[in-house]
């Protein structure tokens, strides 16, 4: 396609309403990749409160010598990051709940 050829096309567009339609074209387009981009981001409600993800926290931590204090907890994406510490067993970590099933997702604990 040499620039002869490009220039008649785009004569012929603008001739028969071709810039609406292109107009009308990317409209489209762009309505359509906002609404698939806000449909990726959802973000669900937790099924659980952040006091049932330190309960459970506290309760799979029970076992252990001392007692377990919990320093914060947060929420990202679908999990609640809770971090603890037990200065009585020189212990510490961070747990990981599913904030739909309250399930342990996982768990780093360091010990002095």
């Amino acid at each position: 396609m040499d620039i002869f050829e490009t220039s008649r096309i785009t004569s012929r567009l603008r001739k028969y309403g071709g810039e609406n339609i292109l107009r009308k074209i990317v409209t489209i387009l762009c309505i359509s990749l906002i609404l698939i981009m806000s449909g990726c981001n959802h973000n669900s409600i937790p099924k659980i409160s952040e006091e049932q993800a330190k309960s459970l926290v506290l309760k799979s931590h029970a076992i252990n010598i001392g007692k377990v204090e919990i320093k914060s907890v947060s929420h990202k994406g679908n999990e609640y990051i809770v971090k603890w510490e037990n200065k009585e067993n020189c212990e510490n970590g961070t747990d990981y709940i599913n904030d739909e099933n309250g399930k342990i997702i996982n768990g780093e604990t360091s010990i002095c």
